[in-house]
C-alpha cells in the first residue's frame, strides 16, 4: 500500500471566506488609490504616491508563498492557539475598520477630498488588512491556527498595508504639523553656518539677507518635507524587501531603517540649503533659478537638469537613496551574531 505524498502549499486551495476577504481588500485598495490620487496629483511632495500601489503589490507578491502557507495551514509554528477573547477583540477591530472605511468612502463620495475621509479610508484599509489576515490563518487540516502563526502572517502584511499611511495621511498627521518647524530650523542652521564662516548676514523671517542687501529665502519647498516623506517611503520599502530576520529582530531593524531614512533626509536637506545659500551669496540670489550656464528658465539651451535649485534637490534625493542602500548591509548585521562555521552550507 503506497503512501500519499503530502500536499504542497500551492496545491491547497484557499477557502471561500479567505478569497472573499482578499477580493474585498483589493477593492478597498482601489478606492484608497482613487482617494489619494488627488494628493499625489496636486502635492509635489507626494508624487512618490504613484509608486505605492505598485510597491505594495510587489512586496505582497514577493511574500505570497509564505502568506499562502499560513492561510492554508501548510506552515504552522508550534505554539498555543489564540485565545477566544483575543479572536473576538480582533474580529471587533475588523468590523470597526470596515465601518471606518465605509464612512470614509461615503464622505469622499459626497463631500470630495478632505482630511477626515482620507484618514478613515487609509486606516480602515490598514486595519482591515491586518485583522482579516489574522483571522484567516488556518492550522493543519483546517484545525485551529496557533497564535504564533497568526502574528507571523500579520507581520508579512505590515508593509503592503501600512505603506498606505505614508502616501496620504502622512500629509495631515506629520507634514502639516512639522513643516513650519522644519522650515525655521533649516533657516537657523543655514544662517548659523554662514555666520560661523565669517559672513555678515541678518535673518528676516525665513529670508537670509547678505551684507550687500541681496538675500535668499528658505521657501516652503526647502523645509525638507518632500525629501522626508519620500525617504520614509523608500526606507520602508527597502527595509521590507531587503532586511532579513524573524520577529522581533526584523521589525526593529525595519523601524530603525525608517528612522534613519528620516534623519538622512533632514541632514541632506540642510546640506542642500547650505549649498544654495553659498551659491546665492557668490553668484546672486537670482542665480539659483538659472541653470549652471546662467540661462534663464524658458530660454533656448536651458539645461535639461533644470535650475540650480532643482538640480540641488534632485542630487540630494539621489544621495539619500545611495545612503540608504549603503546602510542596508550594516543594519542587517545589527543584533545578528556571526554564524558558526558548522552552520554555513
Amino acid at each position: 500500500m503506497s503512501e500519499e505524498a503530502p500536499a504542497r502549499a500551492s496545491d491547497v486551495k484557499l477557502d471561500a471566506n479567505t478569497v472573499g476577504l482578499g477580493l474585498l481588500l483589493v477593492g478597498m485598495a482601489g478606492i484608497a488609490t482613487w482617494d489619494q490620487w488627488a494628493i499625489w496629483s496636486t502635492k509635489d511632495d507626494y508624487t512618490f504616491g504613484y509608486l505605492v500601489p505598485i510597491f505594495s503589490g510587489y512586496v505582497l507578491w514577493d511574500r505570497w508563498a509564505n502568506i499562502r502557507a499560513y492561510l492554508t495551514g501548510q506552515q504552522s509554528p508550534i505554539s498555543p492557539p489564540a485565545s477566544p477573547v483575543l479572536l473576538r477583540i480582533i474580529a471587533a477591530m475588523g468590523y470597526l475598520s470596515l465601518l471606518m472605511f465605509g464612512f470614509g468612502g461615503a464622505g469622499r463620495a459626497i463631500f470630495g477630498t478632505g482630511v477626515i475621509p482620507t484618514l478613515l479610508i487609509a486606516f480602515g484599509l490598514v486595519g482591515s488588512a491586518w485583522t482579516f489576515t489574522f483571522l484567516s490563518v488556518r492550522g493543519p487540516d483546517q484545525t485551529e491556527a496557533t497564535a504564533h502563526a497568526r502574528w507571523q502572517a500579520v507581520g508579512l502584511m505590515i508593509f503592503p498595508a501600512g505603506v498606505w499611511i505614508i502616501s496620504g495621511p502622512f500629509l495631515y498627521l506629520v507634514d502639516n504639523q512639522i513643516k513650519g518647524e522644519l522650515l525655521s530650523n533649516v533657516t537657523d542652521i543655514v544662517s548659523g553656518i554662514l555666520r560661523v564662516t565669517d559672513h555678515v548676514i541678518r535673518v528676516n523671517g525665513n529670508t537670509i539677507i547678505f551684507a550687500n542687501g541681496d538675500g535668499v529665502g528658505i521657501a516652503d519647498a526647502c523645509s525638507g518635507i518632500r525629501s522626508l516623506s519620500a525617504c520614509v517611503f523608500a526606507g520602508a520599502f527597502l527595509g521590507a524587501t531587503f532586511l532579513e530576520g524573524g520577529f522581533p529582530g526584523a521589525l526593529l531593524r525595519r523601524t530603525g531603517m525608517i528612522l534613519l531614512s528620516g534623519l538622512i533626509a533632514i541632514l541632506l536637506n540642510i546640506g542642500r540649503n547650505t549649498f544654495l545659500a553659498f551659491y546665492a551669496l557668490n553668484h546672486g540670489s537670482r542665480s539659483i533659478d538659472r541653470d549652471w550656464s546662467g540661462i534663464e528658465h524658458g530660454q533656448p539651451n536651458f539645461s535639461t537638469f533644470g535650475s540650480i535649485h532643482d538640480l540641488a534637490g534632485n542630487v540630494a534625493m539621489g544621495l539619500a537613496l545611495l545612503a540608504l542602500l549603503a546602510c542596508l548591509p550594516l543594519i542587517n548585521r545589527i543584533g545578528r551574531g556571526a554564524r558558526s562555521p558548522s552552520s554555513v552550507l
